[in-house]
């Protein structure tokens, strides 16, 4: 059920929903797949296409294993779609059998004709499994985008022992032009409150591929473990300029 929330910005709509539930292991699949992609569009060097040929052998015996213990679907059209992926990704196989999205971002890969403009977004997002989000900005350069975002009390999930680290909120997005684009952690920062050890962390997320230059929509898609932020940006009517502090 969508439920509406207030934003500062009149082109700007935020709003939460539940969504269909899918297995944890078509979950699990899914996001193999997309970090293969990920690799793809971030790195193309010999080295990575090594590294790429390690995780793709790891998802296919992974996805082999959910398949023997009965945790996937029979009827999941995930299985061939990751072995699709892995073939075009390491053997240069034939994409056209991908679905659209995938394909959209693999053919839009290293592509450098985005516009360089600066949206003031300001829209402050419900709770997504206890963690407070704030979409400050968007910036986009020719060859990539990168959202700056607040969370509190912090991004991050950590291990008992300190040891590890994770995110529990992940983000991706959409355009009106059928385009779709992954988030990589760019870094962030930590700031004290007064009395916890931190109030809040400002951070960076990069997205690939690059923003389409004729998109005049975007939808950007907070995901926790059960529940999903969405939030739709009408581009052309955003405040647009070149970043402050910046020429």
């Amino acid at each position: 059920m969508e439920m509406p929330f207030a934003s500062a910005h009149p082109a700007v709509q935020v709003s939460q929903y539940t969504p269909p539930s899918a297995s944890p292991a078509e979950r699990e699949l899914l996001g193999q797949a997309l970090f293969l992609i990920e690799l793809q569009l971030a790195t193309a060097d010999q080295a990575a296409e090594n590294l790429l040929g390690r995780h793709c052998s790891a998802a296919l015996a992974r996805t082999a294993e959910l398949q023997r213990s009965g945790e996937l679907d029979p009827a999941s059209k995930l299985p061939d779609q990751l072995r699709q992926l892995c073939a075009v990704l390491t053997e240069h196989g034939p994409a056209e059998r991908l679905p659209a999205s995938w394909l959209g971002m693999l053919d839009a890969a290293r592509r450098a004709d985005g516009s360089r403009h600066y949206l003031d977004i300001g829209a402050a997002l419900p709770p997504i499994d206890g963690v407070i989000v704030q979409v400050d900005s968007l910036v986009s350069e020719p060859g990539s985008w990168r959202l700056y975002l607040r969370a509190t009390p912090t991004w991050w999930r950590y291990s008992q022992d300190g040891g590890r680290k994770w995110s529990s909120v992940t983000v991706g997005a959409e355009d009106d032009r059928d385009g779709t684009y992954l988030s990589t952690f760019g870094g962030s920062t930590m700031y004290p409150g007064p009395e916890e050890p931190a109030s809040h962390e400002e951070l960076v997320l990069r997205l690939l591929p690059r923003l389409d230059p004729l998109a005049q929509a975007l939808t950007l898609t907070f995901r926790g473990s059960d529940t999903e932020v969405l939030v739709d940006l009408r581009l052309e009517s955003l405040v647009t300029g070149t970043r402050p502090g910046t020429s």
